[in-house]
């Protein structure tokens, strides 16, 4: 649930500095989540983050997982270029991952990874005849070039959105490579809807304003249909809408923006 949070959020800003925050429902399940977005950008260079957690029961059942996105780089010609990509998972045990991703010109994109969890573990001394119970905390990293050239992480890209659905007419796709996906390619296919696709989309998210596209990454959470993100933008191409259809056999999740402050 949590990446569906933090996915379609950051296609929701692009000003010097702005805050909102979404909330996400799981068909009968009612609201299972929430997330925070900032964006800054001051003398050509910009920083976003997203907070995003599970709230209620779903916090309960997803032992109070929360993620932190964060993306730093430079604005070129209107467009987000990314130099640092960093994300971190929090959960009740207390373990989290950071990666982060350089862009060094005409160097291989590289990833660090970082991981920290806190276990109990148990033990019993025989001569003593005493059970012992500790907290131990273990660590690991590891160090690689990712397997593929990317201009985007997966902030970035969807801050960027605005600028390639110039590219890609009604009706057709565009594959656009990005950090932060699972696979080995880095692919993410980014759709903008002609047909009876788009009439089911407004028909989907009635507050559209016939600004709808789709996008297929791969990530756990896209375990519905097709794996589609379905996404209606406003007039400034912010977010007001996403929605998967058909998650794990149980419904439908639904996220919407219920406020924002900071202008255009």
């Amino acid at each position: 649930m949590k990446t569906l949070i933090l996915l379609f959020i950051t296609l929701s800003l692009y000003a010097n500095t702005i805050a909102a925050r979404y909330d996400v429902t799981f068909s009968v399940f009612g609201k299972i989540g929430e997330a925070y977005v900032e964006f800054e950008q001051n003398k050509g260079r910009y920083y976003i983050k997203v907070d995003g957690k599970l709230t209620g029961t779903a916090a309960s059942m997803g032992q109070n997982r929360r993620e932190i996105h964060e993306s730093f780089g430079l604005i070129k010609e209107g467009v987000l270029v990314p130099e640092l990509y960093k994300k971190q998972e929090l959960s009740d045990f207390y373990h989290y991952e950071t990666y982060f991703v350089f862009y060094p010109d005409n160097q291989p994109v590289q990833e660090y990874r970082i991981r920290e969890k806190t276990e109990r573990e148990n033990r019993v001394d025989i001569a003593k005849m005493q059970f012992y119970s500790e907290e131990v905390t273990k660590h690991s990293s590891s160090h690689k070039n990712i397997p593929y050239q990317a201009q985007n992480d997966l902030l970035s890209l969807f801050f960027n959105i605005r600028e390639y659905l110039k590219t890609i007419p009604e009706g057709n796709y565009k594959i656009i490579h990005a950090v932060g996906g699972r696979n080995n390619k880095g692919e993410i296919l980014v759709s903008n809807p002609s047909g009876e696709k788009r009439k089911m989309l407004k028909e989907l998210m009635p507050s559209n304003e016939n600004r709808l596209i789709t996008v297929v990454i791969d990530q756990d959470i896209f375990k519905s249909d097709k794996g589609e993100l379905f996404i209606a933008l406003d007039k400034n191409y912010l977010a007001k809408e996403a929605m998967l259809k058909d998650v794990l056999l149980f419904g439908d999740i639904h996220g919407y923006r219920v406020w924002q402050e900071g202008k255009l």
